[in-house]
């Protein structure tokens, strides 16, 4: 049975499926790199330790 997904004809033109086709790619590339280089877990640590001193703040504020 085909799915009604892909029954819906796109309409698209070459340079459309071409620009679609590099952006697809180079979106895939660069998660890569920032999976490869980022550094998320500093950043998660860094949030947490800046939202903790400035709950520290507040509490002594009031």
């Amino acid at each position: 049975m085909p799915s009604p997904l892909f029954a819906i004809p796109l309409n698209m033109g070459t340079g459309a499926w071409i620009v679609t086709i590099v952006a697809g790619l180079s979106f895939v590339v660069m998660f890569g790199i920032a999976s490869a280089v980022g550094d998320f877990q500093g950043l998660i640590n860094t949030t947490l330790e800046n939202d903790a001193l400035s709950r520290e703040k507040r509490k002594y504020k009031k």
